[in-house]
């Protein structure tokens, strides 16, 4: 990677495949400067569908802002890499990270294999797949299989 990189976009959203591409870009935020922007993607579809009940409202969001601002960043934020977060709304996730990528200027975007895609997800859309092919930068897509070698920021 270039020390031309300032902005890396990084999707995450606690599960262990974002984990893995937080971390590789943690690596290279802190190789060449860069700031991350770990964001996540609200739905309308999907979690928001959370606001419905009015007792829900208040519990679920509150826990997203604390684990996305703590326990899904930390590891970044331990390897020294300058972190900041984005919640956003957005009809899907694939065009929730383009709009942050859009609106930050992003030099790459960072994501995280699940490992079960298989040929539907391929035809349909998954979101990395669907990212990678829409995005106006860089998109590196981590492997299930990835893991940072020891005493390694890649």
């Amino acid at each position: 990677m270039s020390a031309t990189l300032h902005t890396i976009i990084v999707g995450v959203d606690g599960s262990p495949a974002a984990g893995r591409a937080l971390t590789w870009a943690a690596g290279r935020g802190c190789e060449t400067g860069a700031e991350l922007v770990a964001v996540h993607v609200l739905t309308y579809s999907r979690e928001l569908a959370g606001d419905l009940p009015p007792t829900g409202l208040t519990n679920w969001r509150r826990t997203l802002g604390h684990n996305l601002n703590g326990p899904w960043i930390e590891p970044a934020r331990a390897a020294g890499a300058k972190v900041r977060t984005a919640l956003v709304e957005d009809e899907a996730p694939v065009t929730g990270l383009l709009a942050v990528a859009a609106q930050e200027h992003a030099d790459l975007i960072v994501l995280g294999a699940h490992g079960h895609g298989n040929l539907a997800d391929r035809i349909l859309g998954s979101t990395t797949y669907r990212v990678a092919h829409r995005a106006a930068v860089p998109v590196v897509i981590i492997p299930p299989d990835w893991a940072q070698a020891a005493g390694s920021g890649s």
